[in-house]
């Protein structure tokens, strides 16, 4: 992103964080929906678009500062973005209840708007229900001149970005985005708000909401699809090329925060990013897993999934290479190899001691064919993992072992590194540590029984394209211990990460757009 991007999005980020934090409030128990008006002064290209309630009436806005109450860090962030704001004005400090609260309405935004190539122009859209006090604390900031555009004054600030009113919202940022915003304002351009797409992916927002967020196609792409970590992750379940837009509702919900996201596409016949499934799989995995996604494709979880969360980023390279290597042997892949892995499938992380173990779990409905196709695989496995820059002192053997009761073959590559299977009952396990087959083929309980699990995926539609649900404070201690999560500012989050104690996802897809939950559990 370059430098000016950046900048305009810090300053969009600080005051807007700022306008929410501060609210205070209480009201009745009904859902009402935010007002959203704000959007008809955006442009219909705006890449995305953050809406904020500041309705101090609605129970969404006071539930949601509640929650933010729980985390060790609000304070110290509310604080210190008031002091920055404060900077605007030399020698005093921002209080919200005297400059702001009286004349802010019931509704903030955020737009980043793409106005020229290589830059972004950051827009920060206010609601006034007080003109005459809005104008008076604007009048009182520090003043570097003016400017009219269309008639309308643009008057700049040395500190804070432009600003202009336009009816009764106050217009934040940089001067090409206020201009571009005044333009859709008296009708020379068109606004977010008649937007179809944003229509359409906004049309089934909850009305108990306290924020939410729009990302164009382009949005989407420039700002979202390129992350890597749990952001990555996610993308990587919810994003396809036929994507047109975005949008994000955060909802405060019994126990946590909700998050609705709608995707709507292009609409094409019997398409789907993933297929649709029946979840069964979630009984198998045993309980204290850290990590579990369950998906109808293994493909996809081996080769974008996996690589998204830091394990296995040569994964896609070594599965081309074996696909060859079977081929030359006069394997046929797409008859006997395949069809094994468009199924349901999971990956586990859990742990066996300090070490980390990566379980895959996937149904062999045939295991005498699943046993067939996989003893095929263990030569070529064995001599290309072998080649792989591990430090076998010679060449690796599948060998027969007993784990947990079932039979399984052990590839033992370096002290250390090994990669087991094991074919029994009706599923194939895959997995780093014999651990983790024995512990699939006989646990006491399930992941699906433990109350983390229930809170975040009880209520998972029957019909899924994927699940996902993460034990944050175990992968935050699994991370600190293997050194992939270091430094001063990790631990300066620790305290407020640690709030979240689960996380979990579940996504659908139809024709025309596709629908994921995602709760944080914040006991």
């Amino acid at each position: 992103m370059p430098r000016d991007r950046r900048a305009l999005v810090a300053v969009a980020a600080v005051v807007l964080i700022v306008l929410v934090v501060v609210i205070a409030g209480s009201g009745g128990q009904a859902a009402t929906p935010p007002a959203t008006a704000a959007a008809s002064v955006v442009p219909s290209d705006a890449l995305a678009y953050i809406h904020l309630s500041t309705d101090r009436s609605r129970p969404g806005v006071t539930s949601a500062l509640a929650v933010a109450g729980r985390f060790p860090g609000y304070p110290r962030l509310r604080d210190e973005l008031l002091a920055r704001l404060g900077a605007t004005q030399p020698g005093a400090a921002l209080d919200y209840n005297s400059d702001i609260r009286p004349w802010i309405g019931k509704e903030a935004g955020v737009a980043l708007l793409d106005t020229s190539p290589g830059a972004a122009a950051s827009l920060i859209v206010v609601a006034v229900r007080n003109r005459p006090a809005a104008e008076r604390y604007v009048a009182g900031l520090p003043s570097d001149g003016s400017a009219s555009y269309q008639g309308t004054t643009i008057t700049g600030h040395p500190h804070a970005g432009d600003t202009a009113f336009v009816g009764r919202y106050l217009l934040i940022g940089h001067s090409s985005g206020i201009r571009a915003a005044l333009d859709v304002a008296a009708g020379r351009a068109p606004s977010l708000s008649d937007d179809p797409v944003y229509r359409r992916a906004t049309a089934s927002e909850p009305p108990g909401r306290a924020a939410d967020a729009y990302l164009s196609r382009t949005g989407v792409i420039q700002l979202l699809a390129s992350q890597r970590g749990l952001v990555g992750t996610i993308a990587s379940l919810l994003y396809d090329p036929s994507v047109q837009g975005v949008a994000i509702a955060v909802t405060p919900a019994s126990g946590g925060v909700e998050l609705l996201v709608h995707s709507v596409r292009a609409a094409q016949p019997k398409h789907s990013s993933l297929a649709s499934f029946t979840p069964s799989l979630p009984g198998s995995v045993p309980a204290g897993a850290a990590l579990f996604l369950d998906a109808a494709d293994l493909g996809t979880i081996l080769t974008q999934v996996l690589p998204t969360i830091g394990i296995g980023a040569r994964i896609p390279e070594l599965l081309s290479r074996l696909g060859k290597a079977l081929t030359a042997k006069k394997i046929n892949v797409a008859q006997d190899i395949a069809p094994l892995f468009r199924r349901e499938a999971a990956v586990v992380i859990s742990t066996h001691g300090t070490t980390p173990v990566v379980t895959v779990i996937a149904h062999a409905p045939d295991p005498n064919q699943t046993r067939e196709a996989f003893a095929q695989l263990e030569t070529p496995l064995a001599e290309l993992l072998a080649g792989a820059g591990t430090a076998a002192v010679q060449a690796p053997v599948f060998n027969q072992v007993t784990a947990g009761g079932v039979t399984a073959h052990q590839l033992v590559l370096a002290p250390g590194f090994q990669l087991d299977y094991a074919v029994f009952g009706s599923e194939l396990v895959v997995s780093t540590s014999l651990e983790g087959i024995a512990a699939v083929a006989h646990h006491a309980s399930s992941l699906a029984g433990e109350p983390a699990y229930q809170a975040a995926l009880g209520n998972h539609p029957a019909r899924v394209t994927s699940l996902l649900f993460l034990d944050l404070n175990q992968l935050l201690s699994l991370g600190e211990q293997t050194g992939r999560i270091t430094g001063a500012r990790f631990r300066a989050l620790l305290p407020d990460l640690e709030q979240v104690r689960a996380i979990g996802l579940d996504s659908t897809s139809g024709e025309a757009d596709s629908t994921a939950e995602l709760f944080l559990r914040i006991p």
